[in-house]
């Protein structure tokens, strides 16, 4: 064959694939139409692209000797390149699509409404929903009255627009690019940041959505006018409208105005944004949804069971200003609080498929399973919901899941992949380097993020003063065993279990979640990410060597706190039940046990105290003296229901839960939130009736009751 027979053959094999390519690309958008119009997947769009394009070498052949080819005539190496073009395909769809979801992009779910009605609603699927980060705002008008709108902005905006379950938005306060960029980049396509302007009571607010991966401005617009609230309305519409959302061709979601679903009160937002609940509520009583966030809050770090109660009571009286699923999220928590588990756990699977990746329903998942010692089925959830929604929150969780059931190299891997468009990512592999007992990987990593990181710098303490011992020591699993049991905090209802399993101290803080906790050294242990937030717990013993509680030191961005907590063997906790089953009888004689056993547990005597003298004293006596020391104390609040006697402290910087008290003689009283608090009635000098109160603190290493400074603590009744 001569060069211009070549040379035609192979003109007329590129007019071959750009015929090809022509009805490809139009095959692929009538297919895309179709998706879109009868809401089915769009991954089929992606699939397709690849066989078409990947079966290209194939065709290339074909159309060079489709002469030869369609005669039957193949030579051997077509016969290897054919089947072979698929196979290759084949692998590559599988492992691109094996776990993407082809079917419809929506689900319809049924369920029972609070009057026990069927319903059915249409949702849109959570991987097909779209992400929307947004972050800080700038505050270009120099009024700090408004600085709190630099992150309100993005969390107001969060729950207007997540009434739309097409979208998937969060909310995140970093204001530097490079930040913004390192983190929406791993999972998004786009972000949305902005600034504001308050001049002559007109409000100016500018709106960037932003490429994720280099800050490039996509769309903006400006939005002014006299009232914030209903900016913020519309600048929501506008997100969604350049995110994509295409309101024909998806399921019709009701969206509220933020004045009506939360607050028309500015004052009572500026607080809910920065999460002081009870003084938005004081504001607006009505305010549903912060009496929720205040619930959710109570019972994650058991602040109080009677204090729960209250907050979901009230934002149950006021469900119905809010959106459907935050009502059915009232009805959960109020299960919750009232101990209803099986009612809490029907709802939470129905809201699960409504929302699979949502932080509260698996917050409560995640709970069940450590409360369990199921570190299985908490990896598999988390790993689930990565898969499904690959955000930062998802991301964080998995790698503790990971660590927590022994899967150290499964996240080493998993880093690697996301690491080069993420090289912050590299602080998740200190906790798993230590593990595997790699501590100069550890060491090198943690002085690296010193230099890189300085915000890290109080977190990293943790770490970066285990380094030395663990240098020295092999991981030994028996030096371990000392912390191993259960433990009661002495200023709320927080319980904490610890035991091992895959060769470390696994955490469960009862309504949380679990921890993977290492060595520190023979007395201490430590865990968590420096990103978040890193912990540091001391054993401590009596003079006879027996643990008797730990010191969790908590290290967040630039400060550290210390928490006491006692630690209970089996005649506690049964002398715990025995009471919490009104046996008082049984309660005092294990209780007295219980005190011979651990006699350094002040708070023993104290249940032993009031169990003696509420067995003495007739309910007449007892409730003429509750009525004697209700009343109002400057910010203590004392009063008498249903023959028991309750105490509420607030004022603008101290907010405690409610209790109830519990008598100890005619003007002593504890309670079984707080351990370390016991108050007191007398006669002051002026002849009026006064409160004040004892501490015992165990972090100092006293182990005795001080009286309260009477300077703050000392209040005369005033009714």
């Amino acid at each position: 064959m001569n060069q211009e027979s070549i040379k035609k053959k192979w003109l007329k094999t590129l007019q071959f694939l750009a015929a090809y390519m022509v009805a490809a690309w139009t095959f692929l958008q009538f297919v895309d139409w179709i998706l879109n119009r009868y809401q089915i997947s769009p991954y089929w769009v992606d699939l397709l692209l690849w066989i078409f394009v990947g079966i290209i070498p194939s065709l290339l052949v074909y159309f060079h000797n489709k002469e030869r080819i369609n005669q039957r005539k193949l030579r051997k190496r077509e016969k290897i390149l054919f089947p072979l073009n698929i196979i290759l395909i084949m692998v590559i769809t599988y492992f691109g699509f094996g776990n993407s979801d082809l079917g419809a992009t929506t689900k319809k779910i049924s369920y029972l409404d609070e009057y026990g009605i069927a319903q059915s609603k249409t949702i849109t699927k959570e991987e097909f929903r779209i992400g929307i980060p947004i972050y800080g705002f700038e505050n270009k008008s120099g009024n700090d009255s408004i600085s709190w709108w630099r992150y309100g902005i993005g969390r107001l905006l969060v729950y207007d627009l997540e009434q739309n379950k097409s979208l998937s938005p969060y909310s995140y306060f970093y204001t530097e690019t490079s930040t913004k960029i390192t983190d929406a980049s791993i999972f998004e396509d786009f972000y949305v940041d902005g600034d504001y302007l308050v001049e002559n009571g007109q409000v100016t607010i500018n709106v960037y959505i932003r490429k994720a991966n280099n800050a490039k401005i996509l769309s903006k617009k400006t939005f002014t006018g006299d009232d914030f609230l209903n900016l913020l309305d519309e600048i929501s519409y506008f997100i969604t409208e350049e995110a994509g959302f295409v309101e024909s061709n998806a399921p019709k979601y009701l969206d509220y105005p933020i004045k009506e679903f939360m607050s028309a009160s500015e004052p009572a937002l500026r607080a809910f944004v920065n999460g002081n609940y009870d003084e938005a509520v004081a504001i607006d009583s009505t305010f549903g949804m912060a009496y929720l966030e205040d619930a959710k809050r109570s019972l994650r770090f058991n602040v109080g069971i009677l204090e729960v109660q209250d907050m979901i009571d009230k934002a149950y009286t006021y469900r119905n200003e809010l959106p459907l699923q935050k009502q059915l999220e009232v009805n959960i928590q109020r299960n919750l609080a009232y101990e209803n588990f099986e009612e809490a756990e029907a709802q939470i699977q129905l809201q699960l498929e409504v929302d699979p990746t949502e932080e509260f329903y698996n917050q409560v998942l995640f709970s069940l399973y450590g409360k369990n010692k199921d570190l299985d089925k908490y990896f598999e959830r988390s790993e689930y919901l990565f898969n499904k929604n690959p955000n930062p929150n998802n991301g964080t969780n998995l790698a503790n899941a990971a660590i927590a059931s022994g899967k150290e190299q499964l996240l080493i891997d998993e880093i690697k992949k996301y690491e080069l468009i993420s090289p912050d990512l590299k602080h998740f592999k200190i906790q798993p380097y230590i593990f595997q007992g790699k501590i100069e990987e550890a060491e090198s990593l943690i002085k690296e993020l010193k230099t890189v990181h300085p915000e890290f710098k109080n977190r990293l303490t943790v770490y970066d003063s285990a380094i030395p011992y663990l240098k020295s020591h092999e991981m030994d699993t028996d030096l371990l065993k000392a912390f191993v049991g259960h433990y009661r905090s002495d200023r709320n209802e927080q319980v904490v279990n610890y035991w091992i399993e895959n060769d470390r101290l696994i955490q469960y803080v009862n309504n949380q979640n679990v921890i993977p906790f290492n060595l520190f050294n023979e007395e201490n242990i430590a865990g968590g990410f420096v990103n978040d937030r890193t912990w540091k717990i001391k054993m401590v013993r009596d003079s006879l060597g027996k643990a008797i509680g730990c010191i969790v030191h908590q290290y967040d961005r630039s400060n550290t706190t210390g928490l006491w907590y006692w630690k209970e063997d089996a005649s506690i906790q049964a002398a715990h039940q025995a009471l919490a089953e009104g046996k008082d009888s049984l309660a005092k004689q294990l209780y007295s046990k219980a005190l011979e056993n651990n006699p350094k547990h002040s708070y023993l005597s104290n249940i032993i105290e009031y169990l003696n003298y509420v067995g003495m004293t007739d309910p007449q006596t007892l409730l003429d003296q509750y009525q004697q020391h209700a009343g109002t104390y400057g910010p203590r609040q004392f009063y008498v229901s249903d023959g028991k006697l309750y105490y509420k402290r607030k004022s603008e910087d101290i907010d405690l839960p409610r209790v109830r008290l519990l008598p100890l003689n005619d003007h002593r009283y504890m309670d079984l939130t707080r351990f370390n608090t016991i108050m007191e009635f007398t006669m002051d000098s002026t002849e009026v009736m006064a409160s004040g109160g004892y501490h015992y603190d165990a972090i100092d290493g006293s182990f005795e009751w001080q009286e309260l400074d009477k300077q703050i603590n000392y209040f005369l009744k005033s009714d």
